[in-house]
């Protein structure tokens, strides 16, 4: 073992021994020292990138502390009480240090612990690399990491026999020689090792496999490293397999063993944190080193030389940042076979777990950490080979094409076959009509205007009477209440179960376009009732996107159907979307993606006469005039200000009357007090203005003359407060 590289190293770990022994306080303290200190790779080779020390070797109280470490271990003879000091000194320093890094400079720790404590740290600064020669040796692994190196020096010194001088020659080599006994004896070059330590340097040099050699991607896993740690947490002592899936159960209690089955695989070849012998599983010195520190550098060097198209991405984000479509594009290069996004997608998201980029407006871009991975990428890498036919740089999975007309009524038998109870005008489901078919593919619509106006009402009787000819009409129509919150395209088309990879979460829209794709005779509508509550060009997205294209919408990233859920379908052509707007303070705007796609359809009125509610109604014909007179007269006086009101409102009156009289209680016109205060003042708001005082002024007529007295005091105080201070509203 004396190379001329290992007696070169020696020499330069004895000159820093020796330096650091012999310094003065002045010099030690000063912030060359500690820089050439913190630098120093005479212990071990640095490995993993630069860290930016220089804050650190200017801070006095942290070069103090190692002064006061040095001192101290000089004077300490009794191994457990160095321990101690070593344990002690190296929780403060940690700490301190913690706030003036980017990131942990643990190896650089190391290597100024072993030059203040010669001969209680060994030259392996890995500490996986530590276990795999200890467990080598037949020695306990539990403990602290600075346990483990005074016994493998013990070991060492076992069968060799104690050096009287660590700081001579022969004791220098005696710390050095853990090292050489590793990458001689433990190390296994010709094997599956993913790094390549040096016999003379001491350098470490990542060994990728080739391409076709590599696992296709990596499985996607709900709560990122964490979960991986919680999982193999249960194999610390070993298990067998079925106790292993049993644990995996317990923590999902809904997934199914075949899930648990593939997450098993994944831990086992896509991670190299499990192995198995026979029925029994054991971790890794891979896993036992993440399980232990939760630090992604424990595997970020598996996943570069094992993961097809981990290296590729890299590489490619070296010299700029990619937008998030450009990474998925780059990943598919990588394996032509991923003919959709969810794969890439995948590994995209362990990127940003194992902190090697992040991803800000969807533009992905490295972090210290992967740009320290990416210098140790020494080769060019590769991908497989194209698939002949495909081109590796498409966007989406080509759709199939269809040439099927659509049935659908002419447009005077839909009208005719509107619920009589809503009067619209023909004009305006003819202006509806022709908006959604005016384009081949994309049947779009949104409805704004007035609420309670019937926007909800028309897209329904529109999309019942499409199959009026159907004994069941209503299997032709999908409302979906648009939640606040919804932020991705999950919430309509359901997702693969991050906990159960053969499951899928399904919601009715899904099944709704499955249904239209095999049927695509028949027109399908979808009626989004208040879209606007979340952004729709968000949870919309791929919808949007299909919609312009032509392509395909992709559900998921596998070959086969995820519990009968394929792959992906073309865009529906005889999908129909209508949606409904209220421009208020609780909604968000619609986007130019949205707006450049769909017929805008906006209705502010409605005919007070033609409500068939008063042919309904069990008021008395006279109270029925009365009603109908007054609220005839609002809606002239609101209209003008836009604060009018729609059937909805007609109808809530009607009722409450109704009520009133059946119960004898409440006097008519008291109730029709009531019913004007409660249903039609509280949307009354606004700032000063010659239409908005005008519209104060005929009110207030309207209600005297109406003898409405309660309401007529409300409508006298907001007119002060918009005299008095500028604006008015209900709610004071």
């Amino acid at each position: 073992m004396s190379l001329a590289g290992n007696q070169s190293w020696i020499t330069e770990f004895q000159k820093w021994l020796v330096r650091v022994r012999d310094v003065s306080h002045e010099d030690f303290l000063s912030k060359d020292f500690q820089l050439a200190l913190w630098d120093t790779e005479a212990v071990s080779a640095t490995g993993m990138g630069r860290i930016n020390i220089s804050a650190v070797a200017e801070n006095s109280v942290i070069a103090e502390s190692l002064w006061h470490l040095k001192q101290k271990f000089a004077q300490t003879s009794d191994p457990s009480e160095s321990e101690m000091l070593i344990a002690d000194a190296w929780a403060q320093i940690a700490s301190a240090v913690a706030g003036l890094t980017k990131r942990n400079p643990r190896l650089k720790m190391y290597r100024v612990f072993a030059l203040l404590c010669p001969g209680a740290f060994t030259s392996i600064a890995h500490h996986r690399k530590l276990r795999e020669l200890a467990h080598a040796l037949g020695l306990p692994l539990s403990g602290q990491r600075r346990h483990l190196h005074r016994l493998v020096l013990n070991q060492v010194n076992n069968v060799l026999g104690e050096v009287a001088d660590v700081y001579s020659r022969e004791g220098v080599s005696r710390l050095t020689l853990p090292w050489l006994l590793f990458v001689n004896y433990v190390q296994n070059p010709e094997g599956e090792a993913t790094e390549i330590s040096d016999l003379e340097t001491g350098d470490e040099v990542l060994k990728p496999l080739p391409p076709e050699r590599r696992r296709r991607g990596l499985l996607a896993i709900g709560g990122g490293a964490a979960t991986i740690q919680s999982m193999i947490d249960f194999a610390t002592d070993g298990c067998t397999r079925e106790d292993f899936i049993q644990h995996l159960q317990s923590i999902s209690p809904q997934s199914k063993t075949t899930t648990c089955s593939t997450q098993l695989n994944a831990l086992i070849a896509e991670w190299g944190v499990l192995r198995a012998n026979a029925n029994n599983l054991q971790l890794t010195p891979r896993g036992e080193a993440f399980l232990e520190s939760g630090d992604p550098d424990e595997i970020i060097d598996w996943m570069i030389t094992r993961i097809l198209g981990f290296d590729y991405l890299l590489a490619a984000l070296r010299d700029s940042p990619l937008s998030n479509r450009d990474a998925i594009l780059t990943l598919r290069r990588a394996n032509p076979k991923w003919t959709s996004d969810f794969a890439p997608s995948a590994m995209i998201g362990w990127f940003r777990y194992l902190d090697l980029a992040t991803i800000h407006e969807k533009v992905l871009s490295l972090t210290e950490r992967g740009r320290q991975w990416v210098n140790r990428i020494h080769w060019e890498p590769k991908g497989l080979a194209s698939v002949p036919g495909i081109s590796p740089s498409f966007a989406q999975v080509p759709p199939l094409q269809f040439d099927i007309a659509i049935e659908r009524p002419k447009l005077g038998a839909l009208i005719a076959r509107f619920d009589q109870e809503f009067r619209f005008p023909e004009e305006l489901i003819g202006q509806l009509d022709a908006g959604l078919w005016g384009h081949q593919r994309r049947h779009f619509a949104v409805l704004t205007g007035l609420s309670g106006a019937g926007k909800t009402q028309l897209a329904r009787n529109y999309a019942l009477s499409l199959w009026q000819d159907d004994p069941e009409p209503s299997e032709g129509l999908l409302v979906v209440p648009v939640q606040p919150g919804w932020h991705d395209y999950t919430s309509l088309l359901g997702y693969v179960n991050p906990l159960e990879s053969d499951a899928y979460v399904r919601t009715g829209v899904l099944d709704f376009l499955l249904q239209a794709s095999v049927n695509p005779t028949k027109p399908y509508t979808l009626v989004l009732d208040e879209m606007n509550l979340s952004h729709p060009e968000q949870y919309l997205a791929p919808l949007l996107s299909a919609m312009e294209t032509g392509d395909t919408i992709v559900f998921h990233g596998q070959v086969d159907e995820i519990d009968g859920v394929p792959p992906g379908i073309p865009y529906p052509s005889n999908l129909v979307i209508i949606g409904t707007v209220n421009m208020d303070e609780t909604t968000h705007g619609l986007s130019d993606k949205v707006l450049d796609r769909a017929s805008v359809i906006e209705f502010w009125d409605i005919e007070v006469k033609a409500f068939r509610g008063w042919q309904k109604s069990s008021l008395e014909d006279e109270q029925i005039a009365l009603v109908r007179d007054l609220m005839s007269s609002l809606m002239d006086v609101l209209r003008p200000a836009r604060l009018h009101f729609g059937w909805r409102t007609l109808n809530d009156v009607i009722g409450y009357l109704q009520q009133t009289q059946a119960g004898g209680v409440i006097e008519f016109s008291r109730a029709l007090d009531h019913a004007i205060y409660s249903k039609i003042l509280p949307k009354l708001r606004g700032e000063d203005s010659p239409r908005l005082q005008e519209v104060f002024t005929l009110l207030h007529t309207t209600l005297k003359h109406a003898g409405m007295g309660m309401s007529l005091r409300k409508v006298k105080e907001m007119a002060d407060d918009l005299a008095h201070s500028g604006s008015t509203r209900f709610w004071r």
